[in-house]
């Protein structure tokens, strides 16, 4: 399963899990953009589920819906990649319409917990001896930036969460990380430099440029790249890491 298949890192993953031989679950809000990624995907067997991730109980329907009960004649899973989460500043305001705190948090956070829990019994209920659950956690969550609280807030919270699963799920040989990316090449990245750029009043091109200088790599990641670190995260080769940040970063922060 990915969600957030839709677009960037998901759906690059997706993409690269399926040329891997497995069928995906494509999990999203835009049934549009999950139709779209399901269209490039190599074999069969792939299902989309349009669906917010933080709403348990229509998630609960609709994975349900078209797994089946876990251990049953229906499909089970062999890895989860809880991706899907939204970006943007946030301001403090006594109106909570006014304040994307709560937004982002249920999105970023709630969601993945919902998520992961929801697809625990399908991975348990897997033949393979060892299954996988990945989140994407940010760069962010290692340092902070000013009007993003509620983001860099939410990516830390899921490092807590990561961590704490990793104990409670290890004896059903579930392993739980976190892959912890810097700048990357997508919509999301977009906008964030866009505004940035609005800010000082220069091209995206220049701001764009900016950003990449401060890398030592020079250079900020491909979705694609990103897949590759999730895809070996998820693989049979990978049987002793849990628990784990793994920063993808172009060394935009070094522990």
């Amino acid at each position: 399963m990915v969600t957030g298949a839709g677009t960037g890192i998901g759906k690059a993953t997706a993409l690269r899990l399926a040329e891997e031989g497995h069928s995906i679950v494509l999990v999203g809000r835009r049934d549009g953009r999950l139709k779209q990624t399901e269209a490039e995907l190599v074999g069969d067997g792939h299902v989309i589920l349009p669906v917010d991730v933080s709403d348990r109980r229509a998630f609960h329907s609709a994975l349900y819906g078209a797994l089946g009960e876990p251990g049953g004649s229906g499909m089970n899973l062999i890895g989860v990649f809880a991706n899907a989460g939204i970006g943007g500043s946030n301001d403090f305001d006594i109106d909570d319409s006014n304040d994307r705190w709560d937004e982002i948090m249920r999105i970023n956070v709630t969601g993945v917990y919902v998520t992961l829990q929801l697809c625990r019994p399908y991975l348990k209920a897997s033949s393979r001896e060892i299954t996988h659950a990945v989140v994407t956690s940010s760069v962010l969550a290692r340092f902070g930036v000013p009007g993003q609280s509620a983001y860099v807030t939410s990516k830390a919270a899921v490092l807590g969460l990561v961590r704490s699963l990793a104990v409670e799920w290890g004896g059903d040989g579930i392993l739980v990380n976190a892959i912890c990316p810097g700048w990357v090449e997508t919509e999301m990245a977009r906008e964030s430099i866009q505004r940035m750029a609005d800010a000082q009043g220069i091209s995206y091109a220049d701001c764009h440029a900016q950003q990449c200088a401060v890398l030592p790599t020079g250079k900020m990641s491909s979705p694609e790249e990103m897949a590759d670190a999730v895809v070996w995260l998820m693989s049979t080769r990978q049987t002793g890491m849990t628990g784990q940040g793994v920063d993808v970063n172009n060394g935009s922060w070094m522990s």
